[in-house]
């Protein structure tokens, strides 16, 4: 059996479901292939590879690439009268189950696909309906059984070869991203966790760990075949919730048997002063670390980030005193919120002395809990079901035109002031208001590129000129993206 998985695009971090989902095909016997849209090759590949199966891993940004493209299959597919099977996986089929309907897709994975993408190839295989597989909605299906994968260890290590086989270029920047667990216990109502949660209630522990044995080995196995590895990333939603027995196992181990620097992403009241002093020996160099938002009550009352002020500052003192650099975003017009709270947030931001500070504007994601809370205040259309990116001009309607357009250049100057004197915060009040969106938005991507690759991901990217134009122009297209079509 064959497997196109197709992804939107590829920048900064492997596709790391995706690429575990091609380790369990091949270990199962299957053939693999690594479709990426946005290099137009879709149809090329499809009549290249000529797979059994076409699937589609989507974010709800996406989806409408998704979409579009999914028209030429369909028509390849009805021309050719070959029968290949479309199905659909990732967090947008997850909470948006109606696109297995809108697309005509042949069945949608809900939650994780590791178990099911086994099934799913078996019936395909055998010519058989896709129906009564759990976390799989086959077509004409309103629901299906749900289940989670409760032993991580018994899953093959991540197929690398598939990403780099799509994109050559990719091997040569030397970061490699691992997962030592899944789940998340925090309830922040702009991510849809909380919902996620619920979903899957009952069926087994949410939060779940890799055994420090498994991790290692997987790491080893990185280090001897996909040469060169300059730092691990690991890409839990929270690397460590506290300082445990495996938290401590593990920063030993690492330290003797890896010894490679490595960035994890962490929240301000799990980066205590034991967990930072345990990180940065066993090798950390840097953490991601989001401040949201820098009103302590919008942090708390309105994000449920449970976060204080006092706490924040702490832990970003602790990430300098330990040498961690930390990578931090922030929110701009969130609901309830004012052009203001805007300002301060670049400005408490600028106080944390963040190594990459970084700023976006709140996007109404249906499903979520902010964007509910959004439409019960007014502040959206009730009817909206669009999926902005995360640098689109705001769509609340508490905000006037020019104060959204402010919005949004401040997201991109941002980044810049938080490393200027004091004595410039009023220049910045004033650039915002010049209609240089597309410069603001270029510089931006270019610095934040830098920022990121020194204090981030120090060393991880080639150094030859050539090299270096490519990343900047994947980088500067990347980031520039800014606003999609209406679904």
């Amino acid at each position: 059996m064959k497997v196109l998985f197709v992804v939107s695009q590829i920048f900064y971090s492997e596709p790391l479901g995706v690429m575990q989902l091609s380790a369990i095909v091949k270990q199962q016997g299957g053939q693999t292939k690594l479709s990426i849209l946005k290099n137009g090759m879709l149809m090329k590949d499809i009549e290249e590879f000529q797979p059994d199966i076409i699937a589609y891993s989507v974010m709800s940004p996406d989806a409408h690439i998704f979409e579009e493209n999914d028209k030429a299959a369909k028509a390849y597919i009805v021309n050719s009268k070959k029968k290949i099977v479309r199905i659909m996986g990732g967090p947008h089929p997850t909470y948006f189950q109606e696109v297995l309907n809108t697309m005509d897709l042949d069945a949608i994975c809900i939650g994780e696909a590791d178990n099911a993408i086994v099934r799913i190839v078996d019936k395909v295989s055998c010519g058989e309906s896709l129906r009564n597989i759990p976390n799989v909605l086959a077509r004409g299906c309103d629901s299906c059984e749900k289940e989670m994968v409760k032993d991580l260890d018994v899953l093959p290590f991540l197929d690398r070869d598939l990403l780099y086989e799509a994109a050559p270029d990719f091997r040569s920047v030397g970061i490699r991203s691992i997962l030592t667990s899944r789940g998340c216990p925090y309830k922040c109502t702009y991510c849809f966790n909380h919902a996620y949660n619920e979903m899957f209630k009952g069926t087994g522990p949410l939060l779940r760990r890799r055994s420090v044995d498994s991790v290692i080995e997987e790491l080893k196995h990185v280090v001897k075949y996909y040469q060169p590895v300059k730092i691990i990333r690991f890409g839990d939603d929270t690397f460590i919730h506290r300082v445990d027995n495996w938290f401590l196992e593990f920063a030993e181990r690492y330290k003797q048997e890896i010894g490679l620097p490595f960035y994890c992403l962490m929240r301000s009241n799990t980066l205590t002063e034991e967990a930072a002093k345990i990180l940065s020996d066993a090798g950390c160099v840097s953490v991601g670390m989001s401040l949201e938002s820098g009103s302590e009550r919008v942090r708390n009352e309105i994000l449920k980030r449970n976060l204080s002020d006092e706490l924040v500052i702490k832990s970003f003192e602790l990430a300098r005193k330990y040498k961690l650099g930390v990578f931090g975003n922030s929110m701009l017009g969130i609901p309830g919120t004012s052009l203001e709270d805007d300002f301060k947030t670049v400005e408490f931001a600028k106080k944390l002395k963040i190594s990459v500070p970084t700023f976006g504007v709140f996007s109404p994601y249906p499903g979520t809990t902010l964007s509910d809370f959004a439409k019960e205040q007014g502040l959206v259309d009730s009817t909206n079901d669009t999926f902005d990116f995360y640098r689109s001009k705001s769509v609340l309607n508490c905000y006037s035109d020019d104060e959204k357009d402010i919005q949004l250049r401040l997201a991109y100057l941002g980044t810049f002031f938080c490393f200027l004197p004091g004595w410039c915060n009023p220049l910045l009040r004033l650039l915002v208001k010049f209609n240089l969106t597309g410069f603001y938005s270029f510089f931006n991507s270019f610095f934040v590129s830098y920022l990121l690759s020194s204090r981030i991901f120090p060393g991880a990217y080639p150094r030859s000129p050539v090299m270096i134009l490519k990343h900047v122009w994947l980088a500067t297209t990347y980031w520039m993206t800014s606003k999609k079509e209406k679904r």
